[in-house]
């Protein structure tokens, strides 16, 4: 009984961090590369430039400047090779800089070539943390890892990209040049907060928690739609963060997003769920608030484009409202098709929260937030 008392009380005293440094950037710039993926293929990318900055670094004198220029179809890419051994270690962490709002992907590769990677927005012109535990990081083609999990002691280079080479075939707005910022990038011994993965809402119910937010990561893109001769999709067009209301039932922090309500223009948030495994998923929830009352839409899209709708109307007087949903009782949208009229949770590659309130001959307003939390799909048990 005592040496079971002893091993109790070692297990409660701190243990010591320990890190593995990738770059702080204080010295000579070593090791980065830039590539970049066009048409399938790659190549050295001799057009985009990367230094050393000493002026406006996050932490001590200096941070790497990545210039690029976005161009539709073209990926551009940071990466610095070689083969590292991040055993023990269970969280990434690095402060990212953007001179314009977007998302950038962070990958680890393996050295059979298998990749892992973790998404998320960054906003514009401020230093932002980025810390994600490596447990989250999801394989970007499942078929190239027998094992089908990120090996920390086979890791052989690591990468960052901005998506908007693939946003701007899609919005054209997106094209030209900007600088992405990174300081003090370096693994963890110790976890960051749990905010997505596999979890237990009770002793019997399976949960996948989507994001409760109590990280500094955002992985939810803010859109809009405009409405007139020709239809105009905009991106990261309004800002997204982290915020301390949250919910009765959540932790300490939620997502809010805020925008300006105009007529024939919907605003909405986005998060992709393509990579995560929903064949058993039966029912979504999440929590909502608003600033302004308004008719908003919950979105579930399946990877073949089809999209199914729950509209829920909101009130500012009301606070905090929960929102649960089974599959089926979210309606196919109007104008989309599905070839078995029915909510696959195993096709499911999106989630979108939209304010619909101007569409519908609601009043305009200069600024609404809306507020989302504990976004949860509930499993067959």
């Amino acid at each position: 009984m005592r040496l079971i008392a002893a091993f109790a009380l070692l297990a409660l005293i701190p243990q010591e961090e320990k890190t593995f440094k990738i770059d702080d950037f204080e010295g000579e710039l070593a090791g980065w590369t830039l590539f970049k993926l066009e048409g399938g293929a790659i190549a050295e990318d001799g057009e985009s430039k990367i230094a050393v900055v000493k002026d406006g670094a996050k932490a001590g004198k200096g941070a790497l400047a990545y210039t690029h220029e976005v161009t539709a179809g073209v990926i551009r890419v940071l990466g610095r090779q070689g083969e590292i051994d991040l055993s023990g270690m269970k969280s990434l962490r690095f402060w990212v800089k953007s001179s314009a709002a977007t998302a950038v992907v962070v990958s680890l590769t393996e050295r059979n070539g298998a990749g892992y990677q973790a998404a998320f927005s960054v906003g514009t012109g401020a230093w932002q943390e980025v810390a994600v535990n490596l447990d989250e990081f999801a394989a970007d083609d499942p078929a190239k890892d027998d094992n089908g999990k990120l090996d920390l002691d086979q890791i052989a280079s690591f990468h960052l990209f901005d998506f908007a080479g693939f946003l701007a075939a899609l919005v054209p707005d997106t094209k030209g040049t900007r600088t992405l910022g990174l300081d003090d990038v370096r693994f963890s011994s110790k976890p960051v907060p749990f905010t997505t993965g596999f979890t237990s809402a009770t002793k019997v119910v399976p949960v996948h928690l989507v994001d409760n937010f109590e990280s500094p990561v955002i992985r939810w893109s803010p859109l809009s739609v405009e409405f007139g001769d020709a239809l105009k999709i905009n991106l990261y067009d309004a800002p997204v963060a982290v915020d301390t209301l949250a919910p009765p039932t959540g932790g300490k922090q939620a997502l809010k997003f805020s925008y300006p309500r105009k007529a024939a223009k919907a605003h909405a948030i986005m998060r992709s769920v393509e990579k995560i495994k929903l064949d058993k998923a039966a029912s979504l929830e999440l929590w909502l608030r608003v600033s302004h009352d308004g008719t908003y839409i919950v979105n579930l899209e399946e990877k073949d484009g089809s999209r199914y709708d729950k509209v829920v109307e909101l009130r500012a007087a009301d606070g905090w409202t929960a929102f649960a949903a089974a599959f089926g009782e979210f309606a196919l949208a109007q104008d989309s098709q599905d070839e078995n009229g029915r909510l696959d949770g195993a096709e499911i590659k999106q989630i979108v929260v939209a304010d619909a309130t101007a569409l519908l001959g609601g009043a305009a307003a200069d600024e609404v937030r809306l507020w989302i939390d504990e976004v949860r799909f509930i499993l067959s048990p």
